[in-house]
């Protein structure tokens, strides 16, 4: 399986919450957000519900925060606590989930939420760390791909914005994800 971040920051991370540490708090809750989101939008909730499954999630690793074995555990932690909270909230509203249609045992919906859960938390783990990476590339290099994989736009407009020949915006691009995928080697994430 694919590591999250680097053990020893989301684990320095964590025992800092554990000790009441509240910009350590707002650090854990900015990195985990759009997994905790994505999670409760997956099953089809609105934006209340979601930020009820955002809230309980939340809530519940401040309670859990001692039960958490390592900073590697905690990303699938949220993800599962948040579809079983998605699901409950789904239920609740009288909507039956897809496992309810199919005929699937109880511990078969768990296997089922926790392998989907875990799918979740590595891929907003890599979609945060590229993020991360983009933010370290400056300049031309950062607008145009965010106008090109961000933006999702045109090379017309790409040109325009960019004064810059729709020929060269291609050429430009590979350089661009050169040096991304530089920063990204750096950070150890195709070590994984």
């Amino acid at each position: 399986m694919r590591r999250f971040t680097d053990d020893g920051e989301l684990e320095r991370l964590l025992e800092r919450c554990r000790r009441g540490d509240h910009s350590a708090w707002s650090r854990l809750v900015d990195r985990f957000q759009v997994l905790v989101y994505s999670v409760a939008r997956r099953y089809g909730l609105g934006q209340d519900d979601a930020a009820d499954v955002f809230q309980t999630t939340f809530q519940n690793l401040v309670k859990s925060l001692d039960r958490i074995e390592s900073g590697q555990a905690l990303p699938r932690w949220l993800a599962v606590t948040a579809s079983r909270e998605s699901l409950r909230i789904r239920r609740i509203k009288g909507r039956t989930s897809d496992f309810d249609t199919i005929g699937l045992t109880l511990d078969e919906v768990v296997a089922n939420e926790e392998c989907d859960a875990e799918q979740t938390s590595v891929a907003m783990d890599q979609a945060y760390r590229l993020r991360q990476a983009l933010g370290e590339i400056t300049g031309r290099c950062r607008q145009l791909l965010e106008l090109l994989y961000m933006d999702e736009a045109p090379y017309n407009e790409i040109s325009e914005k960019m004064s810059m020949p729709v020929g060269a915006i291609g050429p430009t691009r590979g350089r661009c994800m050169e040096k991304l995928k530089a920063v990204l080697a750096k950070q150890g994430f195709f070590d994984e």
